[in-house]
């Protein structure tokens, strides 16, 4: 998933800490044939959109039958 480039210059950092373990598998796991896609579709929504943390409190009342409603 990494470019040759950006993974030479990961391993290269990672040889100089002494992390030749880590080196061993980030190139074993890397995959070579990966290739990005060309067209990304762009993403309309915002990331909190539709979550409840962006609604604001409510406040329900009981009546006598026990049908629960929004208050005014």
């Amino acid at each position: 998933m990494l470019s040759e480039k950006v993974l030479n210059e990961i391993c290269k950092i990672l040889k100089k800490e002494g992390r030749d373990d880590l080196v061993a598998v980030l190139v074993e796991e890397n995959d070579h044939d990966y290739k990005p896609p060309k067209y990304v579709k762009p993403d309309y929504y915002s990331h909190d959109e539709g979550t409840a943390s962006s609604e604001s409190e409510y406040e329900f009342e009981t009546d006598e039958e026990g049908f629960m409603s929004i208050k005014q």
